[in-house]
């Protein structure tokens, strides 16, 4: 038992040296060499190899978000969120999953309370490219179905799919950040997307509030019916023939539940 609690403790230190060099202190006794010079200079190494890995794998899921606060700032963010939120996944591809509600908090400057909202976006990205596949109906079997049979139908949405709402235009912020893009008029409008993944590449639809209400009832078990019910009680006008194309040449609905 004694072992184990010793174990333990030396562990314990080990991962809080991993953040703060003070700590390499609390290790001199446990590990070689017992010079605590070259020990935290061995660790210092170490150190930078681990924080370089966290940086990479936020900045690989987050490279907007990167581009938006500069590497200073970044490299800041990076450590600040490793202290709160230790990775406890062998994948480094989930390590930043919790970023977009601690970014909120992390930046308290107004000017950029949007950070948050494209974390939100590039997170749903991210995890989009490492989601199930799935192969949805091709034209042919979807009309095969009938208008009458499909109205009364749930459907199956892609796993790689996510219907998000923001407070601010974060795909306008994400689209000005890839070749050719350009700086959204109006930062502080509410907007809504759905992240799709056709051919295997995660990419951005931008939704009206009616299409979101509509997609998200259709996720969460409603029948087409009820769903576009929901969307012509905020739209009278909601554009059903071009949004059905755009969520079925995405691949984003790919059939109907089974039961």
């Amino acid at each position: 038992m004694k072992e184990r609690e010793t174990l333990d403790a030396i562990q314990q230190a080990f991962a809080a040296a991993l953040d703060d060099p003070a700590a390499d202190a609390a290790l001199a006794s446990h590990m070689l060499p017992a010079d605590a010079a070259l020990l935290h200079e061995r660790l210092g190494l170490y150190r930078g190899n681990v924080r370089g890995a966290r940086r990479h794998a936020l900045a690989n899921a987050y490279p907007v978000l990167a581009a938006l606060a500069g590497d200073a700032y970044f490299d800041a963010l990076a450590l600040a969120y490793a202290r709160e939120h230790s990775s406890r996944d062998a994948d480094l591809n989930r390590f930043g999953a919790r970023l977009p509600e601690f970014v909120e908090r992390y930046e308290t400057d107004a000017r950029y309370a949007y950070f948050g909202d494209v974390a939100r976006l590039e997170w749903s990205l991210h995890v989009a490219g490492y989601a199930a596949d799935a192969t949805p109906l091709d034209i042919r079997q979807w009309q095969a179905l009938g208008a009458e049979r499909l109205a009364q139908s749930r459907l199956v949405v892609h796993p790689a799919c996510a219907a998000l709402a923001f407070r601010f235009d974060a795909v306008g912020i994400w689209r000005a950040h890839q070749p050719g893009g350009v700086w959204p008029e109006h930062v502080a409008a509410p907007s809504w997307a759905l992240v799709v993944r056709p051919q295997w590449r995660p990419t951005v639809l931008v939704h009206a509030r009616a299409a979101h209400v509509a997609f998200v009832a259709l996720r969460d078990g409603a029948t087409l019916d009820s769903a576009l019910a929901r969307a012509f009680e905020i739209d009278a006008a909601f554009d059903f023939g071009g949004q059905w194309r755009a969520w079925i040449e995405t691949g984003a609905i790919v059939g109907l539940c089974s039961a």
